[in-house]
Order: structure tokens, then C-alpha cells, then sequence
């Protein structure tokens, strides 16, 4: 059984000072190790993270979660402790990317993501694919749906504001699904290829993603998805992959951030 561990997650423009024009940042954990790349193709060293963590997302200006607050990126644990998964506060995450915990849930999140009101995770065990709301003030379950997708683990959550839909992949049909709470998943079409661990971003009009292919396994391709036909286009390869859980990040050109009216913040690190 394939266990897909994603998550979306936006930066400051301060994490991107040096980001060209048009040129899209992209950050992705495997596990304790971090990948940045970039859509020019460029692709850097990993650097080693204190744990291993999946399901990141960036918390939205407007939402207060225990611990963080709009700018703020937050992910969950890969592993459990006494039954419960931590939940990170990532500071510093250009630089040294320090985990700072500030609760726990009561499941394995496979993938977070920020709707118009609150917070939601893919039960990473659950078949078919299970979407919880989590709690702004304990990160416990409020609400809980079944998307209809038959695959267990999850499947790239990502929301989309403009059409006020999620987004999320059929890893065994290798397929970009809709999927509105309270309703079955609607397919929107073939992916190109085979894939395993996903993460996925919908951020200024576009989403992006991180795919593990079937093969060869050990890469991780960074890269747009046309939302019409769910093609994906590739724009940058890491490799040294292991498939211990993907999370993932596209953050566009400081002068879109600005327009966007984001006011995201990289919190520094406490002494």
C-alpha cells in the first residue's frame, strides 16, 4: 500500500528576496530532508530537518491557529508519540528550517490545507480518501467527509479560492481530481504519468506540484498542473528521494506576493 504524505505551503517574500521576476521558488520535504528548486530548472543540496514531517501548509493572513498565525508554515509529524502527531510550527524555513511544536492531532495527516473557514487534513489512513476540519484552538476533528476516491493515504490537497474547490490526486488512476465538501470527487483528468508521494499548491491562479513518478522512484518532479486537463508539466527534477512523505511549496515573485496582499511573515528564530 503507498502512503502519500503532502502539503502546501507559502513563504515571505523575504525568503525570496533573491527570486527573479516570474520565477516560481519551490520547496519540498522528503521526510527530515528539505529540497528547494526553482521553475528555471534550477536545484539545490538538501538541507536535514530535526524530524520527520509531512503535510505542510502556510497559515492564511486572517487565521490564528495555537502557536501560529498568518505567514506562519506549520506541518505535522510522520510518526506518532503515545498515539498522537505532533504539530510544527517551522521557523527560519530558508535558512535552517527549526521545528518548534505547538500541538497535536488525533491522526496521521497526509496533507493540510487552508479553505475560506479553517483548516483541513486527509486522514493519511483512510479509504476512500477522508477529509477532517481540524479545530482553530486544539487541532481536534469538527467535521469529516469522504471525497469517493479509492485510494488510502491521501491525495495532494490543495484549495482553490477562485472556484472555492479543493484539489487532490488519484494516485492509482494517475489522476487531478475537484472535490467540494459534501460531495464526491470529480475527475478533471490524466496527470501523464505514473506517481507515488505528491504535494500540491494552488497559489495565484496556478497550482503546482511535487510528484515522486513510479519511476525512477528515487526523484521528485517540481512542476505546474494545467487545471483544465490535469496534464503536468515538469519544470525541475531533485533526486536522492526515499518516499518518506512529501510536502511541498511554490512561492511566486516577491512583486506578485505584494499585490496578493499576502503579508506573509518568516517568523525568527527563538533564542
Amino acid at each position: 500500500m503507498h502512503r502519500i504524505h503532502v502539503g502546501v505551503v507559502a513563504l515571505s517574500a523575504v525568503a525570496v528576496a533573491s527570486a527573479s521576476a516570474g520565477v516560481v521558488q519551490f520547496m519540498a520535504s522528503d521526510g527530515n530532508k528539505l529540497f528547494r528548486a526553482d521553475s528555471t530548472g534550477n536545484v539545490d543540496a538538501p538541507i536535514t530537518l530535526s524530524a520527520h514531517i509531512q503535510s505542510l501548509t502556510f497559515v492564511p493572513g486572517g487565521f490564528s491557529i495555537p502557536g501560529a498565525g498568518g505567514g506562519n508554515i506549520v506541518a505535522c509529524a510522520a510518526d506518532p508519540v503515545a498515539g498522537k502527531w505532533a504539530v510544527y510550527r517551522v521557523d527560519d524555513p530558508a535558512g535552517a528550517a527549526t521545528l518548534v511544536k505547538i500541538g497535536e492531532t488525533s491522526f496521521s495527516v497526509g496533507s493540510l490545507a487552508f479553505g475560506t473557514d479553517g483548516m483541513y487534513g486527509v486522514d493519511a489512513s483512510a479509504s476512500p480518501i477522508r477529509v477532517r476540519k481540524l479545530s482553530s484552538t486544539d487541532f481536534s476533528i469538527t467535521q469529516s467527509w469522504s471525497t469517493g476516491v479509492n485510494v488510502t493515504g491521501g491525495g495532494g490537497l490543495a484549495f482553490d479560492r477562485t472556484n472555492d474547490r479543493f484539489l487532490l490526486t488519484d494516485y492509482t488512476n494517475n489522476r487531478l481530481m475537484s472535490w467540494i465538501p459534501g460531495n464526491n470527487a470529480t475527475n478533471i483528468g490524466a496527470v501523464g504519468f505514473g506517481f507515488l508521494n505528491n504535494g500540491l499548491e494552488f497559489i495565484q491562479g496556478d497550482l503546482y506540484g511535487a510528484l515522486r513518478p513510479d519511476s525512477p522512484n528515487n526523484t521528485l518532479r517540481f512542476g505546474k498542473f494545467d487545471t483544465s486537463t490535469g496534464a503536468f508539466t515538469t519544470l525541475a527534477t531533485a533526486t536522492g528521494i526515499l518516499g518518506n512523505g512529501t510536502g511541498f511549496v511554490a512561492i511566486p515573485a516577491p512583486g506578485a506576493l505584494a499585490l496578493a496582499g499576502l503579508a506573509l511573515v518568516a517568523p525568527r528564530r527563538r533564542r
